[in-house]
């Protein structure tokens, strides 16, 4: 288990290989990110679990059966199942970024070309800083988050990162939305 900071500057407990640690392997799209592993269809109490967990990670299992209705053990059962289906997949505290003395906050979209994939997993490992990565579609092949103590410190980490591609930075004024994952997809909330 790594400790990390999200995309919102939140220090969260992070299994990225199962070991902590980030690999190559990791940057790549696979079946499990885009199928996902979930073995059975989520019914209205499960999505009502989710919502209540997201709302408070700290909940006790009482107050989670209250908030659905539910015993406690059949609750704890729908909420290990839903960590064994990794629907649940961690639990974490939010960290103020700007309290940790991350002042700055930065979003770069980088191209790489050819062999120099393989850095980037590096480049991840050496600077927790860069607290999200997201493999993308378009003219970028990454889009980046970065918390930073100031700007000799966004220079040293984007410095890093323009040796294997090209990059653009831009500075994050403020954070307009930080919504949890919403807990049923749009198009099946809109038909209930």
């Amino acid at each position: 288990m790594a400790l990390s900071l999200d995309h919102h500057g939140i220090l969260a407990a992070a299994h990225f290989c199962g070991d902590g640690r980030l690999r190559p392997s990791n940057l790549l799209q696979n079946r499990e990110m885009t199928n996902g592993p979930v073995t059975r269809d989520l019914d209205t109490v499960d999505h009502a679990l989710l919502a209540a967990v997201q709302r408070d990670g700290r909940a006790t299992l009482a107050e989670l059966a209250e908030a659905i209705q539910l015993s406690v053990s059949a609750t704890r059962a729908r909420l290990r199942m839903l960590e064994q289906n990794r629907v649940i997949t961690s639990y974490a505290a939010r960290v103020d970024a700007e309290a940790l003395g991350y002042t700055l906050r930065a979003v770069v979209r980088m191209k790489v070309h050819g062999s120099l994939y393989d850095n980037v997993a590096h480049v991840l490992e050496q600077r927790p800083q860069i607290v999200r990565c997201l493999r993308v579609t378009g003219e970028s092949c990454y889009v980046m988050e970065i918390v930073a103590a100031g700007m000799k410190d966004l220079e040293a980490i984007t410095s890093d990162l323009a040796r294997i591609g090209s990059i653009t930075t831009d500075l994050v004024y403020e954070i307009v939305a930080d919504k949890p994952t919403p807990s049923l997809p749009v198009d099946a909330s809109r038909r209930t």
